[in-house]
C-alpha cells in the first residue's frame, strides 16, 4: 500500500550519488527493513544504499540529484510516496507538442498556471527529442519560481499528454514502457462520417445527430435538400470550415454558398451538379448533412463545449463558448465569426433560459458529451481532453456535430479577448489528469 511521505526532501551533488541519507527515526517511521531504497523518478529507477545521518531532522531525507550519466533531477517542488522500500518522486509528466509550439514556449506557460497544485517535473518535448536507445527525452521543464523553461534530458515520464500527431509505432513503444498512462491518442479529429456511423448505432446518442449520409453525387444532395430544405456538404476529414458548401432548396432551384462569399443560384439539378463538380475538392470524400437551423438575425450560431478529465480521472465540464458567425456566413470558424460569447450567456440571452434552465441544459449537455466520449474510448481512443461542437434548434434540442481532439488551444492566446476567456479553465486541466495517472 502506498504511503505518502510528509517530510522534507533535499538534493545533493556533493554526497555519494549512490546513497540516500536519513536519521534512524525517519527510517523507523518508513518501516523499511532492507539496507537500500529504490528511487523511482518517472520510469527511471536507481538503487540507493541507506546511510544514517544523525544530524538530519526527523522527516528529512537527502537524495542524489544524479540518476544516471544523462539524467539529473531538477530542483523543484516534488511529492513523494513509499511502497515498501520503493520511493516514488514526482509527478513526472511529459507533454508532447508540435515542433512549432515547442519553439513558442511562451505560449505554453498558460498551461502551467495551476502548477502549484500539481508540482513535480513537467516537461515539453517534440518527437525529435526522443531517444529510444537510452530511454531519455530532451526537452524543456517548467520552473515555477522563475516562470521560465530550462533545457534538460529527462527519463521517460510516468504519464504523457499528447498535443500533436504520433505514429502508432511510437505510441506502442511508450505504452510498453509506461503503460496506459498516455492521452490523447490518436491526435486526430477523425472522419466525420466515421463519427456519425459509429455514434448513430448508440440509442442514447443517435437522436442528437443531424441526419448524415455519404456524398454520392448530386442525387444525394437533391434528396437531402428536398427532405431538410438546407444541407451542408463537408469534407469527411477537414476542420476549420475548409471545403464546406451550403445548399438551400428554393422554390425554383437551389442556392449554393461557401465561406469565401461565393453565392450562386441554379434552377436545375444539372446546373447544381456542374457547380458541385467545380467547387468540391477533387477526389475528396464528402458527407451531406442536415442543417439544424437556428439563427438570430442573419448570424449562424454554434457552440463548443470543453470536456476534460481532471484529478478524479473522470470526465468533467470545463467550459463552453458560443461562436457567432458574421452575417450571412455559412460557417463560424475564427476567420468567419463576428464574436464569441460565453455559452451560459447565450443560453440565457438567445434561448431565453432562466438560471435554472441554463443549469439543467448544461448538465444535460455534459451527460450527452460524456456518453459520446466514453463511446469513442470503447472504440479504442485514449482520451482525456476534448472539445465537442454542437448546435441547438428553436426547441432547445442539442444536436452534436463533431468531437475535436486537435482543437485550437494555445493559439487562442493570439486571438481576441472574447476567445481567450475560456483558456484559464481548459489549459491547466490535462496536467491534473496526468498527475493522477502517474500515481500522485
Amino acid at each position: 500500500m502506498a504511503k505518502k511521505f510528509k517530510g522534507f526532501i533535499r538534493f545533493s551533488r556533493k554526497r555519494n550519488q549512490s546513497s540516500i541519507y536519513l536519521n534512524n527515526r525517519t527510517l523507523r517511521r518508513l518501516k523499511i527493513n532492507s539496507g537500500y531504497i529504490k528511487l523511482h523518478f518517472g520510469e527511471k529507477s536507481k538503487k540507493l544504499n541507506i546511510k544514517i545521518d544523525r544530524k538530519l531532522n526527523t522527516g528529512e531525507i537527502i537524495i542524489p540529484r544524479r540518476m544516471s550519466k544523462r539524467i539529473t533531477i531538477p530542483v523543484l517542488k516534488y511529492e513523494c510516496y513509499f511502497k515498501g522500500n520503493n520511493m516514488y518522486l514526482g509527478p513526472v509528466i511529459g507533454h508532447l507538442v508540435s515542433a512549432r509550439n515547442y519553439k513558442r514556449r511562451r505560449l505554453q506557460k498558460l498551461r502551467f498556471s495551476k502548477y502549484n497544485g500539481i508540482n513535480g517535473l513537467i516537461f515539453i518535448f517534440k518527437k525529435r527529442g526522443i531517444n529510444r536507445y537510452n530511454k531519455t527525452i530532451k526537452g524543456y521543464y517548467y520552473n515555477a519560481k522563475t516562470a521560465s523553461f530550462t533545457a534538460g534530458t529527462f527519463p521517460y515520464p510516468s504519464a504523457m499528454f499528447i498535443r500533436t500527431r504520433m505514429k502508432t509505432s511510437t505510441y506502442r513503444h511508450f505504452k510498453y514502457h509506461i503503460g496506459k498512462k498516455i492521452f490523447n491518442f490518436p491526435f486526430i479529429n477523425g472522419s466525420k462520417w466515421k463519427f456519425y456511423s459509429r455514434m448513430s448505432r448508440r440509442k442514447n446518442i443517435r437522436n442528437h445527430l443531424p441526419k448524415t449520409m455519404r456524398y454520392k453525387g448530386v442525387d444525394s444532395v437533391v434528396r437531402m435538400a428536398k427532405k431538410y430544405n438546407s444541407v451542408y456538404l463537408k469534407p469527411r476529414a477537414l476542420s476549420r470550415g475548409r471545403g464546406i458548401l451550403h445548399v438551400r432548396k428554393l422554390k425554383n432551384g437551389y442556392r449554393i454558398s461557401n465561406h469565401t462569399g461565393y453565392r450562386k443560384v441554379v434552377k436545375t439539378k444539372k446546373r447544381l451538379a456542374a457547380v458541385l463538380r467545380n467547387k468540391l475538392r477533387k477526389n475528396g470524400n464528402y458527407i451531406v448533412q442536415q442543417e439544424i437551423r437556428f439563427k438570430k438575425s442573419r448570424n449562424k450560431m454554434d457552440f463548443r463545449v470543453y470536456i476534460q478529465k481532471d484529478e478524479t480521472k473522470q470526465w468533467k465540464y470545463s467550459g463552453m463558448e458560443t461562436k457567432v458567425a458574421k452575417a450571412g456566413s455559412v460557417i463560424s470558424n475564427s476567420k468567419n465569426r463576428e464574436r464569441i460569447i460565453p455559452g451560459d450567456k447565450a443560453f440565457k440571452e438567445v434561448f431565453n433560459m432562466n438560471d435554472s434552465q441554463a443549469k439543467q441544459k448544461k448538465e444535460e449537455l455534459t451527460r450527452l458529451c460524456i456518453r459520446v466520449l466514453k463511446g469513442m474510448e470503447r472504440d479504442g481512443a485514449k482520451l482525456g481532453d476534448a472539445a465537442v461542437d454542437f448546435v441547438m434548434d428553436k426547441n432547445r434540442k442539442i444536436w452534436l456535430l463533431e468531437v475535436q481532439v486537435n482543437y485550437a488551444s494555445e493559439k487562442k492566446a493570439y486571438r481576441t479577448k472574447d476567445e481567450r476567456l475560456v483558456l484559464p479553465y481548459i489549459l491547466p486541466t490535462p496536467f491534473k489528469y496526468a498527475k493522477a495517472l502517474s500515481g500522485f
